[in-house]
């Protein structure tokens, strides 16, 4: 693995151990990390115990915004990924087409400088 994707999949590891500290303080349960199918793979699935909705949550963290805020990565052919597989999430678990779930975003911008996190929660229906 080259240094550049080690960096990434580090960045990337951080910003879903924060993403999960938030959903949970936000009252979420988590249910899944990193659930993967043949079409892609959803970082974090959760119930939002507020509105009893099933949560497919795409991380997206960055340290720069100088090209592209962290959510706008997640583009027509990632939501029809994310799509397909919360499809086999709630085939494989059982659960039934008719439950109430939804596609959030959380976008997370690192400054290492100040050691803080930006996290904006884009919530969809």
């Amino acid at each position: 693995m080259s240094l550049l994707n080690n960096k990434k999949k580090v960045i990337g590891n951080l910003g879903e151990k924060l993403a999960v500290n938030f959903l949970k303080k936000h009252k979420h349960k988590i249910l899944s990390k990193n659930f993967y199918s043949r079409f892609g793979e959803v970082d974090i699935i959760s119930l939002d115990k507020k509105t009893k909705e099933l949560v497919f949550v795409e991380v997206k963290t960055r340290t720069s915004v100088n090209y592209s805020w962290p959510e706008n990565a997640v583009n027509q052919n990632k939501k029809l990924k994310l799509a397909k597989t919360a499809k086999k999430y709630l085939q494989e678990h059982k659960i039934d087409i008719k439950t109430n779930y939804r596609f959030d975003i959380i976008s997370i911008e690192l400054n290492y400088v100040s050691r803080r996190a930006k996290i904006t929660h884009f919530k969809y229906i």
